[in-house]
């Protein structure tokens, strides 16, 4: 998307706009749509706009309010745009309504806007720097404060282009990296250099001091009671059909990744029934991966259903052409940090083909799993509601589907979540922040030195498990935790920014706002089972998506592709990034221990191996460090 950077001189210095300008071309692949730079004194913005809408009302500009000497800069998609309708006109851009809003409702205003945002605000008048980015974290800003200045940028490395500003490895990023690549929010690579977390309003004042906020929870308290579980349904489907609108607000055509399962089937599904009621929806193209040599993996059958239903034409891009780490050269890790994912190659053709086709952004059903889905089950809610029937049916598919006893099934479903629940939430917290002598470090590999964890400050239990004690019922804070887990979270950042790198906007419905705050309030039960996965959107679906699709929907893993890179395809690549290991170097892991795993892994003595993210990381440092 878009992007914006700049230097405050705190004591009025003027900013130099070559420095300005070298932050800006850092990124100038956001800034297709031209860059625009306000230098007045002591503040030099730039603003790198990559527009995706039709109308010209996702530029992004500088907005200047000469009169109060305040200077806003942001990257934004506006959804509620008509909320502030009697406060800046038509044709005004996104950013433009959101100066006015904020200018109307102050500290309150950041939570009144809906969509996806990073923006940064200079008062004059107060001499202050205020940053803030959305809830859900879908877009990035960072910000580093010094003596007399404070630098701030959509990605860290323009940062790293201003004036002697050092570059310094952040131990405990790489110890949470090597735990699952969960590196929570406010954590990042680099010493010296800060993350506006999702949710959070930053403000520096004129010493320097940090003031920080998160302006906006989902509310633990808050509860949907509907008599009717069609109630339920069609709260959801309205949310989902407002949540694909307002992203179709860009030119035509768009894309979307399109496999053959429910979530980016909804969004294909609600866009092409939106054009048959006569909206203004671009057209859209569909991406989809094709399998020939693992069949078990393909899903175009069901994506076809889909497809023709709605006159979609289908690119297929074949996964024989996508092994994981093929060609991984072309395709390293951005320089803010080491997260990719393992189909990289997949990801980088789904883009220049959308590239290729002149779509202005992509769809795709990131957050669907977490907001629907997921292992989260609900058996003591089902009994509650006096679901007695649906209870035991519930109960028997979760002791097939996890090869239970029936006694084992009974426990972990039912006894022990009862339990939880019923002890009050005090005693609860403590026994479910409790962790092993590690803490949260017992989630890293067996590669990974003790050593290494100790040392790089990690604390015991994860800031997303500390922030779910106060969410009662086991279901809801399982649900909580997946929504923001920082794996999650850093997955969304890490795609809008490879979309940006191809010229495109980045577009998921499932992470809007008001879908975590509907997944959290209702019952979990309706949304999730094991009988039913993702229950509940499959029945918003019924007559938008061809019945055949909805009960054919599934998750389908390649993992089969994955598996036979490491140890056939791509195996000498792995041995080589095992070799005089950097991240051995630097005494994160062990590397012949690491070897080791691998060999046996290869040799079928273990079937699971925790490796991409010592792999991923080990391409980072070698390609910036």
């Amino acid at each position: 998307m878009s992007g914006i950077c700049g230097i405050i001189n705190l004591d009025g210095k003027p900013v130099e706009r070559g420095e300005l300008e070298r932050m800006a071309k850092r990124a100038a692949h956001r800034g297709r749509d031209g860059i625009h730079y306000h230098l007045e004194g002591g503040v030099g913005i730039a603003c790198l706009s990559l527009d995706n809408t039709p109308d010209g009302t996702g530029r992004c500009t500088p907005v200047v309010a000469a009169d109060r000497g305040a200077v806003f800069a942001a990257d934004m998609r506006l959804d509620n745009r008509e909320a502030f309708s009697e406060l800046a006109p038509a044709s005004a851009n996104d950013g433009e309504v959101a100066f006015a809003a904020l200018s109307r409702y102050g500290e309150k205003g950041p939570e009144r806007l809906i969509g996806d945002f990073a923006y940064v605000l200079w008062d004059a008048r107060r001499r202050e720097i205020r940053l803030a980015r959305d809830g859900m974290g879908m877009r990035s800003l960072y910000y580093r404060v010094e003596a007399r200045r404070v630098i701030f940028a959509t990605e860290i490395k323009q940062i790293l282009a201003a004036d002697k500003v050092p570059r310094e490895l952040n131990e405990e990023a790489l110890a949470w990296y090597l735990c699952g690549m969960q590196v929570p929010p406010g954590v990042i690579f680099y010493k010296g250099i800060e993350e506006v977390r999702p949710a959070e309003d930053v403000t520096v004042d004129r010493d320097g001091r940090v003031r920080q906020r998160i302006f906006w929870r989902p509310d633990p308290s808050v509860r949907l009671r509907y008599r009717h579980e069609n109630e339920y349904v069609e709260h959801l489907r309205e949310l989902l059909i407002s949540a694909v609108r307002c992203r179709l607000r860009a030119r035509s055509p768009v894309g979307i990744s399109l496999s053959g399962g429910v979530d980016s089937g909804t969004i294909a599904s609600m866009a092409g029934w939106l054009r048959e009621q006569g909206e203004p929806a671009p057209v859209m193209n569909a991406y989809s991966w094709a399998f020939s040599e693992f069949p078990e993996c393909d899903e175009r059958e069901n994506t076809y259903r889909i497809a023709r239903r709605y006159g979609i034409p289908v690119t297929e891009i074949a996964a024989e052409d996508t092994w994981p780490l093929v060609n991984y050269s072309e395709h390293i890790p951005h320089e803010d940090d080491p997260y990719t994912v393992m189909y990289q190659s997949f990801m980088a053709k789904l883009m220049a083909a959308c590239r290729k086709d002149n779509c202005s952004l992509l769809f795709m059903g990131v957050r669907g799993d977490v907001i629907a889905g997921d292992a989260i089950y609900d058996v003591p809610g089902m009994l509650r509601e006096g679901l007695v029937v649906e209870a035991v049916r519930e109960l028997v598919a979760l002791k097939k589907g996890y090869q239970l006893s029936p006694a084992a099934s009974l426990s972990r479903f039912l006894l022990r979540p009862v339990i939880s629940n019923a002890l009050p939430d005090r005693v609860a917290g403590l026994l479910r922040g409790r962790h092993r002598k590690r803490g949260y470090g017992k989630f890293a590999a067996e590669h990974v030195k003790e050593s290494f964890l100790q040392r790089s400050g990690m604390p015991e239990s994860s800031p997303v498990s500390l922030e779910s004690m106060s969410w009662s019922g086991v279901s809801r804070r399982q649900r909580y935790q997946s929504i923001f887990s920082p794996f999650v979270m850093r997955g969304v950042m890490e795609l809008e920014r490879s979309c940006s790198g191809y010229g495109l906007g980045f577009a998921d419905p499932w992470s809007d706002r008001r879908m975590t705050e509907f997944a959290l309030a209702v019952p979990q039960h309706m949304l999730n089972r094991m009988s039913m996965t993702k229950r509940m959107p499959r029945k918003a679906l019924a007559g938008l998506m061809p019945d055949e699709a909805i009960a054919a929907a599934s998750k389908v893993s390649p993992e089969p592709l994955y598996l036979k890179a490491l140890r056939e395809t791509s195996y000498h690549r792995v041995v080589a990034l095992m070799t005089n290991s950097r991240s051995a170097d630097l005494g994160c892991i062990d590397e012949s221990a690491f070897r080791d795993r691998f060999e046996r892994f290869v040799g079928h003595q273990e079937p699971v191996f925790d490796i991409w993210s010592t792999l991923s990381l080990e391409i980072w440092l070698r390609s910036y460090w």
